[in-house]
């Protein structure tokens, strides 16, 4: 992500980028009347889909991400993490430095009857990327729809094989350190349904190639479970299910699907969780208490300027979380 030297990160979710020259351009929030509380939710007046703040619109010849190669920028999208909450099916902009969450929009995706939405990437030019499951007959829908336009959903022609890989879960991560460019990967989840008591094996990774509207099997995992993210300097991490009220953060090589590194987490993936990497930390939602409806935010300072471990962030959001994505353009480095 290209930035001002006069501003630190840590200020661009709240302010405009003032240093905008003729390759990149800010586009002015169309939303208005959003209101964002400390550790909580805002809302939206009635046909806002937008909340107000700096767009990434970085231009095609800048990239988003401050090691990339200029290739593919980044437009409509927040420097921040989105999350999918299920009940509505609807949008929510989360603020990391600042604690907020504010609604974006309510999903009209054409799902039919029986189908939950399970969770959510974001691209570079502002497009949610999600995946409604059907239990009884294992069947798995794709969608997408425009953060600025959320009630424009649209089916993509994804049909999952073998009932299998119809619950995923999904990130983007740019191909390497040197490319703004990314791919969507996504994590066959489908034994998700034998929480909290997971058998042995693992399952695999893949990258959803979005012309053929196909998943691209990249090769065996050891955990049975994941959540994706993934950031512009080119890592991928899975937000994994080990066993009842033990999890792992897992770096995955994008290309074998080996694990690089891990770390154990206290932490119960429980009925609705997700993740997403921001700022050199990484944020997890999981139910406040399984089943309870509401999600919480813990926060991994994973990259130690903190004093590191895991603590609890928002002990109430407000909001059932099943999904969480965040852009490639977005921060990737610890605030300040």
């Amino acid at each position: 992500m290209r930035t001002c030297r006069s501003l630190p990160l840590w200020m661009l979710p709240l302010l405009a980028v003032g240093c905008a020259d003729r390759n990149e351009t800010m586009r002015p929030p169309t939303g208005g009347g959003l209101t964002a509380t400390a550790g909580g939710v805002g809302s939206s007046d009635a046909g806002t889909s937008n909340p107000t703040g700096p767009f990434l619109d970085v231009g095609a010849t800048s990239g988003g991400n401050t090691a990339g190669d200029g290739k593919c920028g980044c437009t409509n999208v927040m420097d921040g993490i989105y999350v999918l909450n299920t009940n509505p099916p609807s949008v929510y902009f989360f603020d990391p430095p600042a604690n907020t969450f504010t609604q974006v929009g309510a999903l009209s995706c054409p799902a039919p009857p029986g189908f939950t939405a399970n969770s959510m990437a974001i691209d570079r030019e502002g497009y949610a990327w999600l995946n409604y499951y059907e239990q009884a007959t294992r069947t798995g829908k794709m969608f997408k729809a425009p953060l600025w336009d959320l009630a424009n959903c649209e089916e993509l022609p994804y049909v999952n094989q073998n009932q299998s890989w119809w619950l995923l879960g999904m990130g983007y991560a740019v191909t390497d350190p040197q490319s703004s460019c990314d791919e969507l990967f996504v994590y066959n989840s489908d034994r998700y349904l034998e929480y909290p008591n997971f058998g042995p094996g693992g399952s695999e990774l893949g990258q959803y190639d979005d012309v053929a509207n196909a998943i691209d099997v990249i090769g065996a995992t050891a955990y049975p479970v994941a959540e994706l993210t993934g950031t512009g300097d080119g890592r991928l991490f899975g937000f994994a299910a080990v066993g009842p009220g033990t999890a792992k953060l897992v770096e995955f090589d994008k290309d074998t699907a080996a694990e690089k590194d891990s770390q154990s987490l206290s932490l119960d993936i429980t009925n609705a969780f997700a993740f997403a990497f921001w700022g050199g930390d990484v944020y997890f939602f999981t139910e406040t208490s399984p089943l309870s409806g509401t999600s919480k935010v813990t926060r991994l300072d994973l990259d130690g300027n903190d004093d590191g471990g895991l603590s609890t962030y928002n002990q109430n959001t407000g909001i059932h979380i099943a999904g969480a994505g965040v852009s490639t353009c977005a921060s990737f480095l610890p605030p300040g």
